[in-house]
């Protein structure tokens, strides 16, 4: 491969600013993450990101066996969409009703809440890979440029291989990261009001992504 990156470094730095563009995209991670950071506060939505670092890293192994030729048929791509879509619709009618009912508030001692928040019915860590998991986006990333770059790195060994995948956690922890303590900086503003409409919002957004999902899979489109 003539363009194949030739080392482990220059292929982790590459896998990091190529996760970081990834990452830094609107989705349902950021929305879910936003919502956990104000309903549970910074460890809770860390977790996710836990979550959704080993779903990758399962994926990784799987690409090593030949998975990446499995997603990538349109009959996969089409299941991925639909069950996707399925989940997201869920999670945001779930959060929605909390929102318009006010059974959920700032207030991030979940314990002192009248009912359960919405994304408590998934620990973090779970909930961090569902809802990658949810994305078809997700998924054609990593049949596109991840098994690309992943390839790659299983041409230089295990070295590559962690190289590839160390640099791509980096990314996504450094924006997220940067993302929960701008959010948890601020929860402290939040009147139960703001609060809940902000829920609302990112409820909406993830209905949109939703239906964008479920419409693709419904018309190959």
């Amino acid at each position: 491969m003539e363009t194949a990156l030739t080392s482990p470094f220059e292929l982790g730095i590459a896998a990091m600013v190529i996760g970081l563009s990834g990452a830094m995209a609107p989705g349902p991670f950021l929305t879910v993450t936003i919502t956990r950071t104000l309903q549970h506060g910074r460890v809770s939505a860390l977790l996710m990101l836990v979550g959704h670092a080993l779903l990758e890293a399962t994926l990784l192994v799987g690409f090593a066996f030949g998975l990446q030729s499995f997603l990538s048929r349109p009959a996969v791509s089409t299941v991925l969409a639909l069950v996707g879509g399925a989940f997201l619709l869920w999670m945001s009618g779930d959060l929605l009703l909390g929102a318009v009912r006010g059974t959920i508030n700032a207030d991030l001692d979940v314990s002192a809440q009248e009912a359960p928040a919405p994304s408590s019915r998934f620990g973090p860590i779970l909930q961090g890979a569902l809802v990658s998991l949810s994305n078809p986006y997700w998924t054609l990333w990593w049949v596109t440029i991840g098994v690309t770059l992943a390839a790659q790195g299983l041409s230089m060994g295990p070295i590559g291989v962690g190289a590839f995948f160390i640099g791509h956690q980096l990314a996504d922890f450094a924006w997220y990261g940067f993302v929960i303590a701008a959010v948890h900086g601020g929860r402290h503003l939040l009147s139960d009001r703001v609060y809940r409409t902000i829920i609302g919002l990112c409820a909406l957004f993830l209905l949109y992504l939703a239906v964008r999902f479920l419409v693709a899979g419904v018309t190959g489109l």
